[in-house]
């Protein structure tokens, strides 16, 4: 009998418990990928064919890089993880483009033959690719983030929020959005930078420092920078109590 101590050894193949071998490289992948996205998306075909396409296109070396479905297609390793040839191969990774594209993770552009190209969708290459295909249609696919035109109106709040908590999903831009038609600008901002001093980097706890300003006002009366720390650790104090209130501990 297999002892646990033994288990790791013995129940699996010596080279895959070597681990990854030395040297290996990196590929980078989108962070909203590794997170809200990675909840959203209920398709292993659509996950498998989007981090594969991101791998060709790291491949590149250029900017902006494309690859088109037929790269896919001829490819040991997408035939190997969707367990598919020819036809079926062929539809599973059309899908999964597709899917991709409307989700906003990849871009697909006509190429000059009709042929779709991929790119990774980012505000960079959606700018370049304007450049690049001025006639691609302006209303598809949708985006992954916030659209430009929001990020340019207000990129301060946006800006703030991404570098000070975490990831600006959609629904964290409409939050904001909505913070922003009850709250001035700066109340905003400086909550978040409230959130990120107490390290409790969550919209909740940034909430609850915009519902103690707007219900006991500021110490000077005037949407300026709260700098009473006692203050700070009652906002603190709120947050936890509502969190472990939701059953957070």
């Amino acid at each position: 009998m297999t002892g646990p101590g033994n288990s790791y050894r013995e129940g699996r193949p010596r080279d895959q418990a070597k681990g990854f071998p030395p040297g290996y490289k990196s590929t980078p992948v989108p962070n909203p990928l590794l997170s809200s996205l990675l909840e959203e998306i209920d398709d292993l075909d659509e996950l498998k064919v989007t981090l594969r396409a991101i791998w060709f296109l790291h491949q590149r070396r250029l900017f902006p890089a494309s690859i088109r479905a037929d790269d896919l297609l001829s490819d040991r390793t997408t035939a190997a993880m969707l367990n598919a040839s020819g036809d079926q191969l062929e539809g599973r990774v059309s899908t999964a483009l597709e899917k991709a594209a409307r989700r906003g993770t990849l871009l697909a552009v006509p190429g000059d033959d009709d042929e779709t190209l991929y790119f990774l969708n980012s505000d960079a290459v959606r700018r370049a690719v304007e450049t690049s295909f001025p006639e691609r249609d302006r209303d598809a696919p949708a985006e992954t983030y916030p659209s430009t035109a929001d990020v340019v109106s207000q990129p301060s709040v946006f800006a703030d929020y991404e570098h000070n908590i975490g990831t600006l999903t959609p629904a964290v831009a409409d939050t904001l959005r909505d913070a922003l038609d009850i709250y001035p600008e700066n109340w905003v901002r400086e909550a978040i930078t409230a959130a990120a001093r107490a390290n409790a980097r969550s919209w909740n706890y940034i909430a609850a420092v915009l519902r103690g300003w707007a219900d006991e006002g500021r110490p000077d009366g005037k949407p300026g920078k709260d700098t009473d720390p006692t203050r700070s650790d009652e906002y603190l104090r709120r947050y936890l109590a509502e969190q472990r209130a939701r059953g957070n501990r």
